[in-house]
């Protein structure tokens, strides 16, 4: 059985090392945002690059996406989310060969319900993955003997955003933090969660001090994008701290001078 195991182990790592880096790209990026009014129309293009000196097909479909600060990203059925945009947004092709060193398009329209009730940001996600040219034949099985193929798969999921003008609130919850040690550093580690109905692209930075107030500096924990329901994970490298109790001032910067934050008191041993 350990044997099995370590066929099945070598094999995965050869295909997965040697498989074929993916031809296609995004030039327009990941992310389409709109701010569209209850009722309005807006439409556009995701235009897909094939650097392959060969056509590339790819199949062009929705998915639901929520991601969390444990690392979990769910790629659920369209509609499946509370903030689901994805039944407004009709896009063709389905299916499309993009030309060798050439380029194609799949257009979109997104239709706004005329829903008064509807506030702050929807979103849905439209995946452009490429079709592989052949699926590995396996040899013919013998007796005592296990075959095994890998074929690598990648794919673009573009988020497609859609703002109900500048309706929606505002707001953070700071989840959980704690403290942790490596490389001779400390990190203040931050669980940022969006409780609110617009997503937000915070910029994080924490004020430290020591006990006596005296200041240890501005430190700079980067900047995230959260949806509503969504949460994230910042990493604040606060450097070689001695031994003790510092102050810490945390502030979410979300712009439009809206500022979320939080005190705490952080004990290093």
């Amino acid at each position: 059985m350990k044997k099995i195991l370590l066929i099945f182990l070598c094999m995965c790592i050869y295909f997965l090392s040697s498989g074929k880096a993916c031809a296609i790209s995004l030039p327009g990026g990941l992310t389409i945002e709109n701010d569209v009014t209850i009722g309005g129309r807006t439409s556009g293009n995701i235009v897909i690059l094939n650097s392959d000196a060969e056509p590339v097909t790819v199949n062009i479909y929705q998915t639901d996406y929520m991601f969390y600060s444990d690392g979990r990203s769910d790629f659920g059925k369209p509609g499946s989310t509370p903030r689901s945009n994805a039944s407004w947004i009709t896009y063709s092709p389905n299916q499309i060969t993009v030309p060798p060193k050439g380029s194609a398009s799949v257009t979109y329209q997104i239709s706004v319900p005329n829903d008064q009730g509807l506030r702050g940001t929807y979103w849905s996600v439209i995946m452009i993955e490429p079709v592989p040219k052949a699926s590995l034949e396996p040899p013919s099985s013998e007796k005592g003997k296990i075959t095994i193929g890998v074929q690598p798969l990648f794919r673009h999921a573009v988020q497609v955003i859609t703002n109900i003008g500048n309706t929606g609130e505002m707001a953070l919850r700071f989840a959980s933090k704690k403290l942790e040690s490596r490389d001779g550093k400390v990190f203040l580690v931050l669980d940022v969660e969006n409780t609110g109905e617009r997503w937000l692209v915070p910029a994080l930075y924490v004020d430290l001090a020591d006990q006596s107030g005296r200041s240890l500096g501005r430190l700079d924990g980067g900047s995230l994008r959260i949806f509503p329901g969504c949460s994230v994970r910042y990493f604040v490298d606060l450097g070689p701290l001695k031994p003790g109790k510092y102050n810490a001032l945390v502030i979410a910067d979300c712009g439009e001078e809206k500022l979320f934050g939080a005190r705490y008191t952080l004990e290093v041993k």
